[in-house]
């Protein structure tokens, strides 16, 4: 069933526009320094996989544009590298990640109508320096009786020398069922944003 509903909002796709209404905030640290980057690597907060899938892949495909080394993490990793603080550090230097950037969704408005289940994070951080894991269960960004309107997304960049952000920006999407757009327009502003700044 929630492969029928996929392509179905993947039809719909095709003759539905989605459009970032604003930049609702946007901070970059006063004290970020941008170094080399060996490897950037990106996380979609989103349980949704095949959601969580194109957003990676829309990032890692704009930073490659741009010439940097960039890999998704749904491929890269496994349930196993997030099992500890070390599991993980070993896993990014293997990679060679020196930096993560992290989508997610914060809110959601909605009106009465039938869509398909997606779901988000929740918000349990565990701090292991460049590359904070969300890790517990999930709650519905969309489902059952209900409509999503209007989505608040947020970006973030983070690197090996601090626990916390260097970047963040909130984004404010219209929904118009149309979630191949959004990931498009979310990806492509964040990468612009993070070259516009030089954080990149």
């Amino acid at each position: 069933m929630k492969k029928l509903f996929f392509v179905f909002f993947f039809l719909v796709a095709l003759t539905s526009t989605s459009t970032a209404q604003k930049v609702l905030n946007s901070w970059v640290s006063p004290e970020y320094s941008k170094p080399n980057y060996r490897k950037v690597a990106v996380l979609a907060k989103i349980s949704d996989k095949e959601i969580q899938q194109m957003v990676e892949d829309n990032a890692v495909l704009a930073l490659r544009e741009k010439g940097i080394t960039a890999i998704t993490s749904y491929l890269n990793f496994k349930e196993a590298d997030l099992a500890s603080t070390e599991a993980l550090i070993a896993k990014a230097d293997q990679l060679q990640v020196d930096a993560v950037i992290v989508f997610s969704v914060l809110r959601e408005d909605s009106k009465i109508q039938n869509t398909p289940t997606l779901s988000a994070g929740v918000a349990i951080p565990v701090r292991i320096g460049f590359f904070t894991a969300y890790l517990g269960g999930n709650v519905p960004l969309a489902g059952g009786p209900k409509f999503v309107d209007v989505l608040q997304l947020k970006s973030e960049f983070y690197n090996r020398n601090s626990e916390t952000p260097h970047w963040t920006t909130t984004y404010e999407f219209k929904l118009k069922n149309n979630y191949e757009a959004i990931a498009k327009g979310w990806t492509t502003r964040s990468i612009a944003s993070l070259f516009r700044l030089n954080i990149l």
